[in-house]
Formats: C-alpha cells, structure tokens, sequence
C-alpha cells in the first residue's frame, strides 16, 4: 500500500478458548483478494497467541475480562482506518465463543 492510499480490507478475528489464529492460505479468501481487497487477521486476547497471561489480563479471570477480545477487534479496525481504508472500505467477520 502506497503512502497516504486507501483500499479495500476485510478484518478478521477469532478469540476463544486459548486456540491461535495462524495465518495460512485458504482458497475461500481468493474472491476477496482477486478483487483487491487486503486480508487482516487480528490477533485478539482468547486466543493463544500471546500467551496465557495475555488473554487473562487485567484481573486474571477471562470471564471478567472477556470484553478484550472485542475492544481488541474495535482497536485493530480503528488502526486500519487511520492507516490503510476508510470506514466504507472496511469489511468485519469475527467469531467468539
């Protein structure tokens, strides 16, 4: 992406139960990308990325925290809009337990 240019993103994210979202390839992404979209996957707090501690934090107790893992995602698509898209560019799909 060129320096002050906005394209097409799609964001996903995937938190729940310590399981890691790695990124690979998967052809049901092919679509988005032919058509110039970017792929983001953000890597909120419940999954395993960062470590146990990570996804527990502030107080230690996930349930108590659970909240992360959607400000996490709201934080990640607030950095894509200021850096690479615009709201109307900007298309979201999570999953969470």
């Amino acid at each position: 992406v060129k320096a002050g240019e906005r394209v097409p993103v799609h964001l996903y994210g995937y938190g729940s139960y310590g399981a890691a979202m790695e990124a690979d390839f998967d052809t049901t992404r092919l679509p988005l990308i032919k058509r110039g979209m970017i792929y983001v996957i953000a890597h909120i707090r419940g999954g395993g990325e960062m470590g146990r501690q990570w996804y527990e934090e502030p107080n230690g107790a996930k349930y108590l925290c659970k909240k992360n893992t959607f400000n996490d995602f709201v934080d990640v698509a607030k950095f894509l809009v200021d850096t690479w898209t615009t709201p109307e560019m900007l298309s979201c799909e999570g999953r969470s337990a």
